[in-house]
Order: C-alpha cells, then structure tokens, then sequence
C-alpha cells in the first residue's frame, strides 16, 4: 500500500529539468504551459540572472534578452496539464476536410456517374422497331397502319432468365380507339424461366399437347406456370423418369366461330365472313385461322 502511494505522488510531480542552448531569440521548453514563477536557468552550479531572459510561461518560450551569453542550461520548472495558449477545438478540422480513404465527406456532394443505360439494364439485349404508314388509292378509303415490334432477353441473375415482348403488326387505328393501349397490342408478354420452370404472364397461346386428345388451339391474355418433374430429359446420366407440369389461369382474347362457305362458279372471292352472333364486322386475331376445302387442311 505504501508503494502504490509513492507511485502515485510521483506520477502527480510536475516537476521537470531541461537542458536548453540558449542560442537564439526564442527557445521553445515544453510542448505545456509553465507555471509562472517556477522557472529557474543555471549553468553547472550557478543560478543565471533573470535580466539576461524572460519567460511566455503561456506558450512555454524563453525569449532571450541583448548581452546574453551563449551557452548550455539547465532548466528547472514546473509544468501544466496543457499549452493554455494553444488552439482548442471540439472537433478536429483536418478529419472533416480531409477524409480518410476508408470513409466518405459527409459535408461533400459528389454527384453520380453519368451512366449510358438510365435504366440500369445493361446485362438485357434490347431491340425493336416501329413504322406507321398511310394507304390509300383510287378505289379505296384513306387508312393508317402501323407496326411496333419491341423484345427484350437477357438474364437477370446467374440462373434467372427473361423474356419480354411486346408487338403491335398491321393493326389499322380505328375511332373510338388507337395502337397505344396494351390491350390493343398484338402480344404483349414477359417470360421468367430457367432450365426447369417457365413463368409467364400477358398473352400467350394455349394449344395442343403432345397426345391424341384435347385438341386445342387458343390465345389468351393471363399467367401461365410450367415445370419439369423428376430429371432434366436432358440429362442421360440418370435413369430416373421425368414429365411436366403445366398451370395456367387466363381467359380467351376472342370467341370460336365456324363458318361453311358455299363457292359460287366462277367467282373466286372475296367471301365476307361472320361471327357466330350474325355480325359481319369482325376482327381476326392472327394465327388463329383454320381453312379446310373437302375436309382438308390448308
């Protein structure tokens, strides 16, 4: 207990000795403040006259006066805790004006890089076109098509692939309506699939499976979901059997109508067809048509 008392008093000493050369204007003692009145210079033995220096106790300076010899001192004095003359700061401007390279400057805007692809799909394939024309002749109204094909393909993650497409072909633009509506457009789809499973959703075509029965041919507007069962059917190495699975929840884009043609002698066409309720004007969706002469397929 008594040596932990000595080692503690002696770390409260603020005594100190220097030794100085006292060869310039102004010599620096301590990086503290002095006590004023503590300090004392001697040479060996002798105490040296305070008429030949002075002391900035606060900035801890020895300023040296005219006719001062020069030579080596000893220093004896008592410090302070800190330089009371110093700057004093709450927070460190060297730290907030230069950053470090681990961290940013909050107080300073850095604007974003100028980037080519707004959207930030640059690993998609882009591609597409779109054209409106004006028809018309001696023997016909004036009328409007246009044509719009866009796709989109690429992959959105290491195993994620997608599909998108989006076409408009030869629909003419009519009153009441016009080509820039998604339900007017032709096929309108995006497709997320990987090696086993596909999900669609917006038009798509139902048909046929591979079999005898159900036969079927439909375009729908809806989502569609498929996937493999078992092994990839790509994969030899396995002997396990495999099959699929197919879900979908949509409804048709248009209505079955069956219509026997009686051909006149003589007259090639145009013969005009008509929808199951009696109307005359009517609209086809593409690739839906079937044509049979004597029960055979066209």
């Amino acid at each position: 207990m008594l040596a932990w008392t000595g080692a503690r008093a002696q770390d409260l000493d603020n005594r100190r000795t220097q030794r100085i050369v006292l060869d310039r204007d102004t010599v620096r003692l301590d990086s503290v403040s002095i006590a004023p009145g503590s300090l004392s210079l001697w040479r060996d033995t002798l105490s040296v006259d305070t008429a030949f220096y002075r002391l900035d106790p606060w900035q801890a300076l020895i300023l040296r006066r005219p006719g001062a010899l020069t030579d080596t001192l000893t220093a004896r004095y008592r410090s302070m805790p800190l330089l009371l003359a110093g700057p004093f700061r709450h927070k460190d401007p060297t730290r907030l004006l230069n950053p470090s390279p681990d961290r940013t400057d909050p107080f300073r805007y850095v604007p974003g890089k100028q980037s080519d692809d707004p959207l930030g799909i640059q690993g998609l394939n882009k591609s597409g076109s779109i054209s409106r024309g004006v028809l018309f002749g001696n023997n016909q109204d004036l009328s409007v098509n246009s044509a719009l094909n866009l796709e989109l393909s690429g992959k959105l993650t290491d195993r994620i692939n997608v599909l998108a497409s989006v076409t408009d072909n030869n629909i003419p633009i009519q009153a009441g309506g016009n080509t820039a509506e998604l339900q007017d457009f032709d096929r309108v789809f995006i497709k997320l699939f990987d090696d086993r499973q596909e999900l669609i959703a917006g038009d798509f075509v139902l048909d046929r499976p591979k079999s005898h029965f159900l036969t079927y041919y439909k375009k729908t507007k809806g989502i569609g979901y498929s996937t493999l069962l078992g092994r990839n059917p790509l994969d030899t190495s396995l002997s396990i059997p495999h099959g699929s699975l197919a879900l979908s929840a949509a409804i048709s884009k248009g209505k079955f109508s069956r219509n026997v043609i009686q051909g006149i002698e003589g007259v090639q066409g145009p013969y005009r067809l008509s929808a199951s309720d009696g109307g005359t004007f009517i609209i086809i969706l593409s690739g839906t048509e079937r044509v049979f002469i004597d029960g055979v397929q066209l």
